[in-house]
């Protein structure tokens, strides 16, 4: 699916697109995946990626990403991420309502993610989106080490 906002498009991930999303992971996480690492979920068959691509004077540039994982009837979020200097625009918001849209046009039955606990940004735009605080994981980050809490939209 293809979303265009002002300068943004919101697209499905290509393969070519590989190399800025492995830049934009080792950006915005201490434990970033590798290029091999996004290529075999990219490459599964059970998961979905869309990047958020800057059109700025005719240059192209990905400003974020985000993944789901499939399994069954339910679906569970990879990963959100946007370039510093691309946050506060609303690309984080519209790469997960696209997963959010995604995930309910397939009749899932929830979306769920883990959230570090102090990223008050993310859990207020999850909490806008509809997902509640079901659980917490203890010590589920590291660098630093701090707890995961589990956040779930249900669709039924």
């Amino acid at each position: 699916m293809i979303q265009k906002t002002e300068d943004i498009t919101i697209r499905t991930l290509q393969f070519s697109d590989i190399s800025e999303v492995a830049q934009i992971e080792k950006e915005c996480f201490s434990k970033p995946w590798s290029e091999k690492a996004i290529l075999g979920s990219v490459s599964s068959g059970d998961s979905y990626f869309v990047v958020a691509e800057k059109n700025h004077n005719s240059e192209r540039k990905i400003a974020g990403y985000a993944g789901v994982y499939i399994a069954i009837s339910e679906a569970y979020i990879y990963n959100i991420a946007v370039r510093r200097e691309c946050r506060g625009k609303g690309i984080g918001e519209n790469l997960a309502k696209e997963l959010i849209e995604y995930c309910a046009k397939k009749y899932l039955e929830f979306i769920s993610l883990e959230v570090r606990i102090s990223n008050n940004v993310a859990i207020n735009l999850y909490k806008k989106l509809g997902f509640e605080i079901l659980g917490e994981r203890k010590d589920f980050y590291k660098n630093p080490t701090e707890n995961a809490l589990i956040m779930t939209k249900y669709f039924k």
